[in-house]
């Protein structure tokens, strides 16, 4: 019944804020949101046997085939604008499902590391972070990709008790190579580093992981196997290869490891990244690293901090690695981007939340007033939602 109660509220919200977008002829302002707009659009025009190649149609000055990534982006869209959903406000319609599914899996994964009061609270206070009003009416890849992460994570953490949750595991991979390609590797390193750090219950009993590291490599088969079908299907129809352009342009370009400058430029991009993290995670990131320095000075002296539990410690060093992954893999590129990182945002925010819950009474006891309110959390997204959908129409940039 809660479920039940939760979806309808969130589809309320959502048909809210698409009539309002269409109503009021939306159009980002965001160079990639645009552009999948407006591929979405004229593959709803074409026969769906040539959906797996968009071509760029003279945008952002391009022509021939569009191979930046996967077609995943695109075809919900697509199939949305074939209902008859105006093709200049499908996309950003779809990302609100996206958004709605993540705060919905938020809470999932959080709870195993934190308290239910404290996870469950994770749905509406994450959506005030800055991130989160920037990325608020979007057509691009960040809320799919972090849906992904968080399904993947989810499905990996059931796993170990029940293999029928491998399906999700390889649903998610599969979903993210097709939606953002190679970036898929981290959420396979994160739920890797998951199953290495967050291995006991909180009554101390240990968990077999056998089936869930199986369900990795299920779902890292599974996702090979699908890239090799996109492959053969996209040759079929193009008669050029899809691999073989986005190994050697979009992968092949994106560092130079030889390059004697390259150190001096990944710790620019260090400083750059961290930075980022601060601002669109605050307040909750300055907490956050707060507790990072005092876990790893407390884990030195071999002692765990007061606040902590071990499983809360266990998810604060996840978060820490899984961040240190993205920064560490991400800062030699040639080219950097906020939108890069975007999970981590969430990751280092929830620590936040849970170290000033458990830090401050007050704080702890505003949250715990809170639970149980469903409809708080689409509420919220559709006030922030019309908030920035405001500033659009009056000229502010959000």
């Amino acid at each position: 019944m809660i479920i039940v109660k939760s979806t309808l509220l969130w589809a309320v919200a959502i048909v809210t804020a698409a009539a309002l977008l269409v109503a009021t002829d939306y159009r980002s302002r965001d160079a990639d949101s645009s552009l999948y707009a407006r591929l979405s659009g004229e593959l709803a025009r074409q026969p769906v046997s040539r959906w797996i190649a968009p071509e760029w149609n003279g945008a952002w000055n391009q022509q021939g085939l569009f191979r930046e990534h996967p077609v995943g982006i695109l075809l919900p869209s697509a199939a949305l604008v074939r209902t008859g959903v105006p093709d200049g406000q499908a996309a950003y319609i779809v990302n609100m499902v996206y958004q709605a599914a993540v705060l919905a899996l938020l809470p999932l994964v959080a709870s195993v590391v934190m308290s239910g009061v404290e996870a469950r609270s994770l749905g509406w206070l994450l959506q005030l972070l800055p991130v989160a009003f920037v990325y608020r009416i979007r057509g691009n890849q960040e809320q799919p990709v972090l849906m992904c992460f968080l399904a993947l994570l989810y499905g990996t953490h059931r796993a170990r008790s029940n293999p029928a949750w491998i399906v999700l595991m390889a649903a998610a991979c599969c979903a993210l190579v097709l939606i953002k390609g190679a970036f898929a590797m981290f959420a396979l390193v994160s739920a890797a580093l998951w199953l290495v750090l967050v291995r006991t219950s909180r009554d101390g009993t240990s968990k077999a992981d056998l089936w869930a590291w199986a369900g990795l490599g299920v779902a890292v088969t599974a996702a090979g196997l699908m890239m090799l079908g996109y492959e053969a299907l996209y040759v079929r129809t193009t008669g050029e290869s899809f691999l073989e352009f986005y190994r050697s342009t979009r992968l092949g370009e994106s560092m130079d490891l030889g390059d004697p400058r390259v150190v001096t430029h990944a710790l620019a991009n260090v400083v750059w990244y961290l930075l980022r993290l601060a601002w669109f995670a605050a307040p909750w990131s300055l907490v956050a690293f707060a507790v990072v320095y005092q876990l790893v000075r407390t884990r030195m002296q071999s002692r765990v901090p007061s606040v902590f539990d071990s499983i809360s410690a266990a998810g604060v060093w996840w978060a820490l690695l899984t961040t240190v992954v993205f920064i560490a893999v991400l800062s030699p590129a040639n080219v950097r981007a906020e939108r890069f990182i975007f999970p981590t945002y969430f990751i280092v925010a929830s620590v936040g939340v849970a170290a000033v819950s458990r830090r401050s009474e007050s704080f702890a006891r505003f949250v715990a007033r809170t639970d149980g309110q469903r409809w708080l959390p689409p509420a919220v997204w559709l006030l922030t939602l019309m908030l920035s959908l405001g500033s659009r129409l009056v000229g502010v940039r959000p």
